[in-house]
């Protein structure tokens, strides 16, 4: 295999494909990226769980051919080399990369012992894309991180009759983002975090999404992507979603945040105190320090006292694109919920 790459455009997918590699044992053709030259060139990675295949239709073939790669080394060599074309030659084991006066050789593995993609069996989702990474982005700062009950540690997607639904929950706060949708149908799949992660990074608006018995698939022009999904039962979220709230509260959200972080000075634990026309932030600590400060709002409750801790406050906020948010009460001692339109997170708040 002989290849003329364009330096520039090599490095931008490698640093993408890097992330799906083998980072512990180099031992692992899994360690390495295999690139396959035939009617375009092809960068694959995986590390099992997940993977990728990068269409590059910039660089030019001189010989068709399949290999495998380093793919840290063979990255590290295209970042340091001139914004100029790389010559990448395949021959007997060995991968030559130069470019001038500079010449790198790297052993290979057998490229046709590297994980096949096969996804001939999968079928295709309807689903807007633009929702889906929307729904995606708001609820990621939920999924929980090494939970035991491993179903935890990624989020669901639900697809029902007239709706599709994406749920994250950490056991002390659940996000919930709908999609009105009109569906064939029903579906539930529970994906991973860290490709959540990665699929907010890979698309925005042009894809498809598509799944079979294990992975869920999407494809873009140049990309497609895959990730086994989580095998196990998601908690049953509806029965913790509030079927309604006798105080609903308006919330700039700027003012909301600003008075958060100026409590999370001396504490991330906070108590509000809501009265008809503000709410009164102070700072939760045993040590001898003291945090107050309070914004204007319109309520029709007084005296109302809860505390949390101010991340999953801030969380939901950096994550919503209104300026106005809603506060949703009930009593004291029971969740309550920030609302933007079809976005919702439910948080159980502090014993005070």
């Amino acid at each position: 295999m002989k290849l003329k790459l364009s330096k520039a455009v090599v490095e931008n997918i490698l640093s993408t494909v890097i992330n799906f590699t083998e980072k512990k044992d180099n031992s692992q053709i899994t360690s390495h990226i295999c690139i396959e030259a035939n009617d375009g060139i092809y960068f694959r990675a995986t590390d099992k769980e997940f993977g990728i295949t990068y269409k590059d239709n910039t660089s030019q073939i001189i010989e068709k051919g399949k290999a495998t790669i380093n793919g840290k080394k063979f990255y590290e060599i295209i970042k340091a080399l001139n914004d100029d074309f790389v010559d990448l030659e395949i021959e007997e084991n060995i991968a030559t990369i130069s470019q001038k006066h500079s010449i790198y050789k790297l052993s290979t593995f057998n490229a046709d012992e590297f994980p096949e993609f096969d996804f001939s069996d999968s079928k295709k989702i309807d689903i807007y894309g633009f929702n889906f990474i929307n729904g995606l982005k708001k609820i990621l700062p939920v999924i929980d991180n090494n939970n035991p009950k491993y179903e935890l540690n990624g989020a669901l997607l639900k697809i029902e009759n007239n709706k599709i639904e994406l749920v994250s929950t950490d056991s002390k706060r659940l996000a919930l983002y709908s999609i009105k949708q009109e569906n064939q149908e029903l579906l539930e799949f529970i994906i991973p975090k860290k490709s959540i992660s990665e699929i907010r990074k890979l698309f925005s608006n042009e894809f498809e999404v598509f799944y079979d018995n294990i992975n869920l698939i999407i494809k873009s022009e140049f990309i497609t992507f895959w990730t086994k999904l989580i095998n196990g039962k998601f908690p049953d979220y509806k029965r913790i979603v509030p079927g309604g709230f006798k105080t609903k509260i308006t919330l700039n959200k700027n003012n909301f945040v600003n008075a958060i972080k100026k409590i999370n000075i001396i504490s991330n634990e906070v108590k509000l105190t809501i009265d008809n026309s503000k709410i009164y932030f102070e700072s939760i600590s045993n040590e001898s320090f003291e945090a107050k400060t309070d914004i204007d709002i319109v309520s029709n409750i007084n005296n109302f006292t809860f505390a949390v801790n101010s991340r999953f406050l801030l969380d939901f906020c950096n994550v919503v694109d209104n300026d106005e948010i809603l506060l949703c009460l009930n009593d004291e001692n029971v969740p309550f919920v920030l609302k933007e339109k079809e976005f919702q997170t439910i948080i159980m708040p502090l014993s005070i």
